[in-house]
């Protein structure tokens, strides 16, 4: 009988960079040596299937993979799914609007400072009490990156988009060694009120903004102020999503025209301010959510069943799209959970999601 435990770490390396993440945790389950392999850093998530995220009726989040046709309940400390982070952390939150951050690989939750204490730290509490008078005005996180996953390194920083009615938002930041909001000031050259901001990832060691007015912004954090890179020359009737692909960052529009949707992808480059319309992705494809989106890329280790290069992967009235950059259609993207159950679970909107440490 084959002593499994005695494998060659070279070729349990190879082993488990090919693995999705459900059988990556299952082979670090094996036995001491397997265990060893599989670490947090081994893996790599932007060449693995990834999931579907929804909140059931119960509000509670649930996860879907598409690829294995299983859907895995999480227990989460929170009762509402806020938002998501590429990074395979999510923001719930719960009816007293206490945020925290979770991860539903690792079951690693952290809760996040009161936004009580942004309001009282700065002086956003003077144009949030001016802006209450007579209105009814909700105070609430819609977008958050993190620098890094706290599941791999202690110190982290956390930015959040505080957006309410109206139209209006702001920027603030928190650092994992702190317990308190840092509120971030608009760029120099632009006057208020802020917009509302639409989108907001980490890149490249920025944390970038894009926000209502198409202006996009980086984060200066020793001024406490974001900088201004450049404004979107395009005039779409369409939504804006920031993503990064094989090291660059994209802005995706999706617009409408006579045939349906159409996507046109453009580069950016922060530095020169300057932006450059891309025809195809390659051996990559884009996930995309109003909130968070991501790309996927094929490699040899890739584990990626039923996705295609060059496509860009969305979710339009609680149905998954597939667009292809090569001939500009549009299918609706099947899995192997649209049936059963599954077809009540699926009333609900559901949003493409990483899984990661």
């Amino acid at each position: 009988m084959a002593d499994w435990e005695k494998l060659s770490r070279e070729l349990l390396e190879l082993i488990a960079q090919r693995l999705a993440i459900e059988d990556f945790l299952a082979f670090g389950a094996v036995c001491t040596s397997w265990r060893s392999v599989a670490t947090k850093e081994m893996y790599d998530a932007k060449s693995k299937a990834p999931w579907l995220v929804t909140s059931t009726y119960k509000q509670m989040p649930e996860f879907c993979s598409p690829s294995r046709g299983r859907i895995y309940p999480v227990k989460s400390p929170g009762t509402r799914a806020q938002t998501l982070s590429p990074r395979g952390w999510m923001l719930l939150s719960n009816w007293d609007h206490k945020y925290r951050i979770f991860n539903p690989v690792s079951s690693v939750s952290i809760e996040l400072p009161a936004l009580e204490k942004l309001l009282r730290t700065s002086r956003l509490h003077v144009e949030f009490d001016r802006l209450m008078q007579g209105i009814c005005v909700c105070l609430r996180i819609d977008r958050i990156a993190l620098s890094s996953s706290p599941s791999l390194s202690r110190s982290y920083a956390v930015m959040i988009a505080v957006n309410w009615d109206l139209g209006r938002g702001r920027l603030a930041f928190h650092r994992s060694e702190e317990d308190e909001w840092t509120v971030v000031s608009r760029p120099a050259e632009t006057g208020p009120p802020w917009p509302k901001v639409l989108q907001l990832i980490y890149y490249d060691g920025l944390f970038v903004a894009l926000d209502a007015e198409n202006h996009i912004t980086t984060l200066n954090e020793r001024e406490r102020r974001m900088e201004s890179r450049l404004v979107l020359g395009q005039n779409f009737k369409g939504w804006p999503y920031l993503v990064e692909c094989s090291g660059s960052l994209l802005v995706a529009w999706k617009t409408r025209g006579g045939k349906g949707n159409r996507f046109r992808v453009f580069e950016v480059d922060l530095e020169k301010g300057t932006q450059e319309e891309v025809k195809s992705l390659g051996n990559a494809s884009l996930f995309l959510n109003d909130n968070s989106s991501f790309s996927m890329e094929f490699n040899a280790g890739s584990c990626l069943p039923g996705i295609k290069p060059n496509h860009v992967y969305y979710v339009e009235e609680k149905k998954e799209k597939i667009y292809s950059m090569d001939y500009g259609s549009v299918e609706t993207f099947s899995d192997a959970t649209d049936h059963g159950r599954v077809g009540q679970w699926c009333r609900h909107e559901r949003q493409w999601f990483q899984p990661d440490f």
